[in-house]
């Protein structure tokens, strides 16, 4: 039995022991805190139908305090509407400062990345044009320079022209066929 104590509760020293009948003092203190209770209840509900009902009779401070609240929504609406809401937020930086801007600073980082790539890789595209563009103007000048050689070099290998360029060096054509000389074995 001594093991199971600590399933015990653990009463408070002034604790009453067991179960006790109430006396009449404690019996009507309880029923007052009910019905405070049930009382305080019905006020929050009437309080929250009445607020909720707008042709209900209000105090002069009520109304003004609505006015007041009503006026500064409106005013905030229309600075929130206008353009010049907008140019006063960028001039004074607060726009940097809301929360929704910081939450999207990765992906602003992230787009300025692919702008500064995308930039970087149009201007190697031009310098990779530029460079072909040379490479085949050098060519077509190899082009046109290789076919006047060949023009050139075929014009010298003319028959007529071989005649003459030969006799200039004391060199005659031959007129009869070459002989073959039979081979000893």
């Amino acid at each position: 039995m001594k093991l199971l104590g600590f399933l015990k509760r653990s009463k408070a020293p002034d604790a009453p022991a067991g179960n006790r009948t109430l006396t009449a003092a404690e019996l009507a203190a309880r029923e007052a805190q009910q019905e405070a209770q049930a009382a305080a209840a019905k006020a929050k509900a009437a309080k929250a139908s009445a607020a909720s009902n707008p042709n209900r009779l209000r105090t002069s401070e009520e109304f003004r305090s609505e006015a007041r609240a009503k006026k500064e929504r409106r005013a905030k609406r229309r600075a929130d509407n206008q353009i010049g809401g907008l140019i006063r937020e960028v001039l004074s930086g607060e726009i940097l400062a809301r929360e929704a801007l910081v939450r999207q600073v990765p992906f602003l980082l992230f787009a300025s990345f692919l702008t500064i790539l995308y930039l970087a890789l149009g201007y190697q595209t031009e310098r990779i044009l530029r460079d072909k563009q040379r490479t085949l103007d050098k060519l077509e000048e190899a082009t046109a320079e290789e076919k006047t050689l060949r023009s050139d070099f075929e014009s010298q290998l003319q028959q007529s022209r071989l005649a003459k360029s030969t006799a200039e060096l004391g060199l005659e054509q031959p007129t009869a066929p070459p002989i073959l000389l039979p081979a000893d074995e």
